[in-house]
């Protein structure tokens, strides 16, 4: 059995198809003999952990290095940590269960750390099967991520670290992101790579480097409103934590804005509203005051902010 050299970290609250689709691409690699995978099932049905065990069972040799899995409580940045606990490889990525990788992509990504030791992280773009732009306007040419890109530049499915480097900066914080038990409903990834900028890494930007995921088609619902709030506080939080530039940030309030006039006029009513949720939580993220349908939530998960997770020994 080979040592790996690139750990892949998937939290899941089951999405058994989506999870084998992501599997079956690691597997097809031509570097899955060097890549372990583990799997935070965070489902009580365990359908993820049930995909793995049928495909890739840990105690039969097959075309991974490793395998484990394990489950957790509920919220995204919660489960990575987790799943950090056994993961062994010296670089680690954490894939989305909905995405997967096209061939040479996990190639590209262990000879790039392999090429340059000293890199702390890693970046791809995100295309959707047809190769359009998924989730976010990425940058065209290759370069550092920084402070003022990082918005273009990465995504947590595209993005792979050194794990030394994260281990002295500290892992997820579990009071960001999806299903945490705070009120910050998003920023978590984001918050890793500016950390592990502010301690000196070198995070590299590179375009050909790409990963895939559809883009998401949620209903414009009561719950996307809702959705959109926590996602607004996470990246108010996100810009207050970092000290990140006001210009910025004024420029991204002012386009949602505009769409919150544009989509009443065309009668988006619903979409309008999920806009004005996400500035309301951005103002809210700001100045650190939770909106007043979640002050409950926050009261409930505490005054004191938890550290992110504390490297391993």
């Amino acid at each position: 059995m080979s040592t790996p050299a690139l750990s892949l970290v998937v939290t899941t609250v089951g999405r058994p198809e989506e999870f084998e689709r992501l599997l079956r691409s690691v597997m097809a690699s031509d570097v899955a003999d060097r890549v372990e995978l583990v799997l935070v099932d965070q489902s009580q049905e365990q359908s993820c952990a049930a995909v793995l065990d049928a495909l890739a069972p840990p105690a039969a040799p097959g075309t991974l290095a490793r395998t484990a899995r394990t489950t957790s409580g509920r919220g995204a940045s919660h489960g990575r940590n987790v799943g950090l606990g056994l993961a062994t490889a010296p670089v680690v990525g954490f894939p989305d269960d909905n995405c997967w990788y096209p061939g040479g992509a996990l190639r590209r990504v262990v000879e790039t750390f392999a090429a340059d030791p000293s890199l702390a992280g890693l970046s791809g773009r995100q295309l959707t099967e047809e190769g359009r732009p998924s989730m976010l306007r990425w940058k065209a040419t290759a370069g550092p991520v920084t402070r003022t890109n990082f918005l273009h530049t990465s995504i947590m499915s595209t993005m792979f670290f050194s794990r030394e480097h994260i281990d002295a900066t500290g892992h997820f914080d579990e009071t960001m992101g999806v299903g945490s038990f705070g009120w910050y409903g998003a920023g978590e990834e984001s918050d890793l790579v500016l950390r592990v900028l502010a301690a000196g890494g070198a995070v590299r930007y590179d375009p050909e480097l790409v990963v895939l995921q559809e883009e998401p088609r949620e209903a414009p619902d009561e719950r996307f409103v809702a959705k959109m709030l926590l996602y607004g506080c996470g990246m108010g939080n996100l810009w207050r934590l970092h000290g990140l530039s006001r210009a910025q940030l004024a420029y991204y309030a002012a386009r949602k804005v505009a769409g919150v006039g544009v989509r009443t006029a065309r009668g988006e009513r619903v979409v309008a509203r999920a806009d004005a949720a996400y500035l309301r939580g951005l103002v809210a993220g700001l100045v650190d005051r939770p909106p007043r349908s979640l002050r409950e939530r926050a009261a409930a998960a505490g005054s004191a902010r938890p550290r992110p997770r504390a490297p391993r020994a």
